[in-house]
């Protein structure tokens, strides 16, 4: 095996190397080849589902926005937007799409700049005769005005809305100018709410002389930048750094099939998504106009969902922080445990549950109850694994020599005897709805959830999580 693995690494590089000289390109990638690996994914989503460009005129320039329409199982429910953060695609939400379109059309895209999508000017605007820097206000009016022409176009009057990272600092600052066509915001892990620390409360590792130089040229150039110039190289490297790609994705694709994804997504074109969030962002990790400084102007009957992963970089205190400044209106905190930055991905089971009980929720006509759903489920799964059925040995007697031994338990019979017991239980505390849940979840997976937001009560502050992956 370590005999051929060169002679494999040699071949696939002499291939990525060849096809980028025969286009001319130094980086091999093309918008050709992101619209066929966009194909490749799109196939292993198992509800119908279409992909188009929809035009939009802003100005007197078009745009156009690739847009993928999964038609859900239920046409009279509000349908799910969803909005990718920096350097995605529509396509990375491919662990979600099925199990959230159940009852619902989803409908996703890649935000101008990004992907197959058109990429905008956005590095200089004309004033006069003159063409000078946009600024922070320029790249969110922008967006907030493109996408809203993008809903009508869509025929989109209520929605919820959730968007991821990036994704999500879009959708808040859409909500603050458009909040009427969003019934329910739901911001995964977002970024750009908390403004920067000063120097003393930076952690100990951003104050190193090193990190603070590497900061201070990785913000000369745009994000992507470095992996564009590595050119035919860029692919290896990419599936190197980014490992995680191709395990989150496993069950649909064994080989690299998403690294290249994400690669083509950000080198098949000019980086103009890149340039809007350099406008917007402070060394890439804070924005420039905090929105938990501008949370005040969303709307006060505009509901709020934050689900953070806990061993991600993004501090899910914002959220809390949110809850503090929005007193009257819904505001609710979600922490799930082992899920990293892309919580959708890591999650994707627990990140559905939560977002289809919302959507369902809404569809209700009413408030979600996340928290205290979660709560009941938690309680009920603690003092169902505190009963003698959840040993994992069971004690025999052998009626010839009078013998009695413990045997081992198998994992069908442990889980049945779990399942009648949890019924049981239940029963005996005359639960009219069933709470549903895995019996191979982690117990207390959501006990770092905040709860709901008494609407007369201001939260009291929670420990924010640190952690970073």
């Amino acid at each position: 095996y370590f005999l051929i693995l060169p002679i494999l690494i040699a071949s696939a590089f002499l291939k990525s190397l060849f096809h980028s000289l025969m286009k001319l390109r130094w980086t091999p990638s093309s918008r050709s080849w992101l619209l066929s690996l966009d194909k490749r994914i799109r196939e292993q989503i198992i509800h119908p589902n279409n992909g188009k460009m929809v035009e939009v005129t802003y100005g007197k320039d078009v745009h156009t926005i690739w847009t993928v329409t999964v038609k859900g199982g239920q046409s009279d429910t509000i349908p799910l937007v969803i909005f990718h953060g920096m350097g995605g695609g529509c396509n990375m939400f491919l662990n979600n799409i099925d199990a959230l379109a159940e009852k619902r059309d989803v409908i996703l895209i890649d935000l101008p700049g990004f992907g197959l999508s058109s990429r905008p000017e956005l590095r200089v605007k004309k004033e006069g005769y003159w063409r000078v820097d946009t600024t922070v206000d320029d790249i969110d009016e922008f967006y907030a005005d493109v996408l809203n022409l993008w809903f009508e176009e869509m025929g989109l009057e209520r929605v919820v809305l959730l968007g991821h990272s990036y994704g999500g600092y879009i959708s808040s600052v859409y909500c603050l100018k458009y909040p009427k066509r969003v019934k329910h915001l739901i911001l995964a892990d977002p970024w750009g709410f908390p403004p920067e620390p000063t120097e003393a409360e930076k952690r100990p590792f951003m104050r190193r002389k090193s990190v603070v130089l590497l900061s201070k040229v990785l913000t000369k150039m745009n994000l992507f930048t470095p992996l564009r110039v590595l050119g035919p190289f860029g692919p290896f490297v990419l599936n190197y750094l980014r490992a995680d790609l191709r395990r989150k994705f496993s069950s649909f694709f064994a080989d690299n099939t998403f690294s290249d994804y994400f690669y083509a997504l950000n080198t098949c074109d000019s980086p103009s998504g890149e340039v809007g969030f350099s406008r917007v962002s402070v060394r890439f990790g804070w924005a420039v106009k905090p929105i938990v400084e501008r949370v005040h102007n969303w709307a006060e009957d505009l509901d709020v969902t934050f689900i953070y992963g806990a061993r991600s970089w993004v501090d899910s205190s914002s959220g809390r922080v949110t809850q503090e400044l929005r007193p009257g209106s819904y505001v609710d905190v979600q922490v799930i445990v082992d899920a990293g930055h892309h919580v959708y991905a890591d999650r994707p089971k627990a990140f559905n549950d939560m977002v289809q009980k919302i959507c369902e929720a809404i569809d209700d006509g009413r408030q979600p109850s996340i928290t205290d759903e979660y709560k009941q489920r938690n309680k009920a799964l603690s003092k169902l694994l505190r009963r003698p059925s959840c040993e994992s040995y069971e004690e025999t007697y052998n009626e010839d020599n009078g013998v009695r031994h413990r045997r081992s338990m198998s994992a069908h019979e442990l889980s049945s005897h779990q399942e009648m017991d949890l019924e049981e239980e239940l029963d005996e505390q005359g639960v009219v709805e069933k709470v549903q849940f895995s019996l191979q979840t982690v117990p207390g997976e959501v006990e770092e959830c905040s709860p709901s937001v008494d609407h007369n009560v201001v939260p009291e502050p929670s420990v924010p999580v640190n952690a970073f992956i």
